[in-house]
Order: structure tokens, then C-alpha cells, then sequence
């Protein structure tokens, strides 16, 4: 399991949402489900896709050149990976049998080559969430996270804002 991806199932589980990580579906992998539960009812319901680099070289989707892309190729590249990981059918079917018809999508990232990118994962209805939010809610409402993960990440956040 990818770093970012242990944080961001860490933030989700301080939010009081049971998660389940790296679930295989043929050759393809759903990064993360995140399921909130009220009276053993499921309350909320998220599928997650994570894409984080703090230096992009090339775009989300599409091919792997790093070349400039006019606004249609970024927007066929979003396309790309929105078909890939989270409308592939068998993907759908098993995300389907574990949270029912009803689950929001969601994209995780960092920095990107076009943040234009953002902007296309919105116009299909899927939410993106850029990881410095989890860390800025972590020192905003820091005693909110009850996760022995998140205070790790807190000591850390403190060790990074204090000087010698």
C-alpha cells in the first residue's frame, strides 16, 4: 500500500468511516471504499481513487507523454481514467454489491500538470479532495482525531512547523 493512500484511508477512518483498501477486481484495483454506518445502516458511502505527486511530470489519463495537452486531450485524458477506475464494469459490480446503488466518487490528489484536470473530474459528478485539505483539517480540528495513525501525523505536522 502506497503511503498517501495509508493517510488518506487514516483520515477517513479519524472521520468515523470503516474503510477498505486496495480491493483487486481482475487485474484492476479500487484504491479505497469508505463507508460510514449510523444505527448498522449505511449513512455515507464513498468510492476512492488517489493520484498524489507533490512534482507532476505528465497528466492524469491518456498516454504517458508528458508533452503539452490542449484542453480537449486533458479532458479525454480525465476521461480515460474516469472509465478506467471508476466505470469499468466489473469494478461497478463489485463496488455495487458492497454499498448498494448509492455512493459518491471521489478524487484524491496532489499537485497536478493542468489544474484544469480538476474541473473535468467535477463536470462528472465525481468530488476531489487535495490531500493538504486532510492535513489542514488535522491542525484545524486536530482534537476532533481520536486515530492512534493521525496523532502520529499530527507529531509530525508539529515537528515540521517548529524550528530549532
Amino acid at each position: 500500500m502506497d503511503l498517501i493512500e495509508h493517510i488518506v484511508g487514516s483520515w477517513f477512518n479519524a472521520k468515523g468511516y470503516f474503510v477498505i483498501q486496495n480491493l483487486k477486481v481482475g487485474v484492476y484495483e479500487v484504491d479505497l471504499l469508505a463507508v460510514k454506518l449510523n444505527n448498522q445502516k449505511v449513512k455515507d458511502a464513498i468510492h476512492v481513487e488517489i493520484q498524489c505527486s507533490s512534482n507532476p511530470i505528465g497528466y492524469i489519463g491518456g498516454t504517458s507523454s508528458a508533452k503539452k495537452r490542449s484542453s480537449k486531450e486533458v479532458e479525454a485524458g480525465v476521461q480515460a481514467y474516469i472509465d478506467k477506475k471508476f466505470e469499468y464494469t466489473k469494478t461497478k459490480v463489485v463496488i455495487q454489491s458492497l454499498l448498494g446503488d448509492s455512493y459518491r466518487r471521489m478524487f484524491v490528489c496532489g499537485k497536478l500538470k493542468d489544474e484544469a484536470t480538476l474541473d473535468c473530474f467535477r463536470k462528472h459528478g465525481i468530488e476531489v479532495l487535495r490531500v493538504w485539505q486532510m492535513f489542514d483539517d488535522l491542525k484545524e480540528n486536530h482534537s476532533e482525531f481520536k486515530t492512534s495513525a493521525w496523532n502520529r501525523y499530527q507529531q509530525l505536522l508539529d515537528l515540521a512547523d517548529s524550528t530549532p
